[in-house]
């Protein structure tokens, strides 16, 4: 069961997508993570990649965040977002788009103060991500990334401009916070 945990739609039980391999985020990690980005979400711009069923984007509109646009490839995960949208009130407070995160960073104009991507874990297709995951985050804002312990942040951040701000280990599972490089 996944819900949303704080904010305007709060309990609100939502959908999720079946798919082979698809894992919720742990309400534990949700909890931690928004703990950390509690002042970053208000009436920002945010990005929920590899979004599944759309928790945590629809937990950033809960919490006040203005937009969160909702990207996967998969169209159950798709339905799935809409659906969820639909239930918590949020259908017009950003848009989800079928297609591949890699390939929607590389192309999409839009800029976002916050970007969250919980990709399945096998997935190797970061550095490609993250190069251009600096075109579309604005300058002050945060990629919170979730990932297993085998990610290897040196290779994956070589020739960008991000940092790692803070980082979180939930079991077998690991979030990262990532800015730009400060001066």
């Amino acid at each position: 069961m996944i819900r949303i945990s704080s904010g305007k739609a709060k309990n609100i039980q939502l959908n999720t997508p079946n798919i082979p391999g698809y894992r919720g985020v742990q309400e534990v990690a949700k909890q931690a993570l928004f703990n950390i980005l509690e002042d970053e979400i208000k009436d920002k711009v945010c990005l929920d990649l590899y979004a599944g069923s759309g928790n945590i984007g629809i937990e950033a509109l809960s919490r006040g965040a203005k937009i969160c646009d909702f990207v996967d490839e998969n169209k159950k995960a798709v339905k799935v977002i809409e659906e969820n949208l639909e239930k918590t009130g949020f259908s017009d407070c950003g848009e989800v788009i079928r297609s591949d995160a890699v390939k929607y960073v590389a192309n999409t104009p839009e800029k976002y103060d916050v970007i969250f991507a919980d990709p399945y874990y096998e997935n190797i297709s970061h550095i490609h991500l993250f190069k251009n995951l600096e075109e579309i985050l604005k300058p002050d804002g945060v990629i919170a990334f979730f990932h297993s312990k085998n990610l290897d942040w040196e290779k994956t951040l070589k020739d960008t401009n991000f940092e790692i701000k803070d980082q979180r280990r939930f079991g077998i599972s690991f979030f990262t916070l990532i800015t730009h490089l400060t001066n």
